[in-house]
């Protein structure tokens, strides 16, 4: 389970990409304001372990309000959508293909760019109550 800041002024996509994360075990905090977004803590108060956000945000950018956040000790992974095939390629270049998701995306897409985001900070996956039981009785 990870702790997502999701950050998107189109509201539709921000409830089915926050809606789709949620349904995957994640702990998401979604914003359509880039500068409310620079003031809130993780989710339940947890560190962020990814900012999820769109390149083109008003009134800041995606790329600015990841500067902001990392100022402020934001050290983990950071994954940008953008629907705009140009800048796409433009931030692939620059930060490697894998920080960049292109829109319009499929969940499944969505899934694979955020999996290998959180790979690289190594966040555990989610684990039920009956395998948390499991393993401190082992651990006994």
């Amino acid at each position: 389970m990870a702790n997502i800041l999701l950050i998107d002024d189109e509201p539709f996509l921000l409830d089915v990409i926050s809606n789709t994360l949620r349904l995957d075990g994640h702990d998401v905090m979604a914003m359509a304001d880039p500068l409310t977004a620079l003031s809130a803590p993780g989710p339940r108060g947890s560190p962020i372990d990814l900012v999820l956000t769109d390149i083109n945000t008003k009134p800041i950018s995606g790329f600015e309000l990841v500067k902001r956040l990392s100022l402020r000790g934001f050290d983990g992974s950071t994954l940008f959508m953008s629907e705009f095939p140009s800048l796409s390629g433009a931030v692939a270049q620059s930060l490697g293909e894998r920080s960049v998701l292109e829109k319009p995306f499929t969940a499944a897409q969505l899934r694979t760019a955020v999996g290998r985001a959180l790979r690289k900070i190594k966040v555990k996956p989610p684990r039920s109550p009956e395998m948390s039981e499991c393993l401190g009785a082992v651990s006994e």
